[in-house]
């Protein structure tokens, strides 16, 4: 703990309530990590909404930014200018989604962003009381991310993980489509393990990783595609439905 004290310029008081409260459960190494992306990105985890450390069970911790936390870093460039959001609607004037404007005074336009209600709305907490407040957020969040890469590409907020919470262990996995003729031989098909073939666990079969951290592994790939529009096929689509193949096996 002393280390942590010189380091990142806290006191031990302050230290302990940021490990009771919003870096809850995190490892020593996972608290050390997150203390020096706070100091790296000038937030402060003890100011509201700013930014947080998110742990589910015996996986890896996520480190999450707060929407104040975004408007904080565009602030902090000196060259954010404006924020304009709004609410899409349908022909019935049902929400369907949010557009959101973010203005660089050294750029003649802005950066847009529009995001589906449909893909971020899980129908729970906060999406359930005020799905419109809650998509117009993700809609200024994913704009201020792309009139500001250098300083927020590659974060994400509280609002747009949500759509991305942990799949538990013991409950249904999705079902798994036919594989084509050339994947055959390395996973469900086969009768053979998995294999990875990219990413963290690369030239891993599923046995080999914990459960806990698959389903976190898939969950950050989902998000992170949702968030950047890639649509996912391939090798990671493949990884994906094998975790999920493996993953049911471990229900029955």
């Amino acid at each position: 703990m002393s280390n942590l004290t010189v380091v990142h310029d806290m006191t031990k008081d302050q230290l302990e309530l940021i490990k009771s409260t919003v870096a809850k459960n995190a490892t020593t190494d996972e608290l050390n990590l997150f203390l020096y992306r706070c100091k790296h990105m000038g937030l402060d985890p003890l100011k509201p909404g700013q930014i947080h450390f998110v742990k589910y069970g015996s996986g890896a911790g996520t480190i999450v930014v707060g929407i104040d936390g975004f408007r904080s870093k565009a602030a902090a460039t000196g060259k954010h200018s404006g924020t304009k959001r709004g609410v899409i609607r349908d022909d019935a004037g049902r929400c369907v989604g949010a557009w959101a404007e973010v203005y660089r005074s050294d750029w003649q336009h802005p950066a847009r962003e529009e995001v589906s209600l449909f893909e971020y709305n899980k129908g729970g907490g906060n999406w359930a009381k005020m799905p419109e407040t809650m998509i117009k957020k993700v809609a200024e969040v994913a704009a201020l991310r792309m009139a500001f890469p250098d300083d927020l590409g590659g974060v994400y907020s509280d609002d747009e993980m949500d759509q991305a919470a942990p799949r538990s262990v013991s409950s249904a996995a999705p079902a798994i489509e036919p594989r084509a003729t050339n994947d055959i031989g390395n996973g469900i098909e086969s009768g053979a393990p998995y294999v990875a073939t990219f990413g963290k666990y690369k030239g891993l079969t599923m046995p080999e990783i914990k459960p806990g951290d698959l389903a976190e592994y898939c969950d950050y790939i989902i998000a992170t595609a949702k968030a950047d529009g890639k649509e996912i096929t391939g090798k990671v689509d493949e990884f994906l439905r094998n975790a999920d193949a493996y993953l049911e096996t471990l229900n029955n």
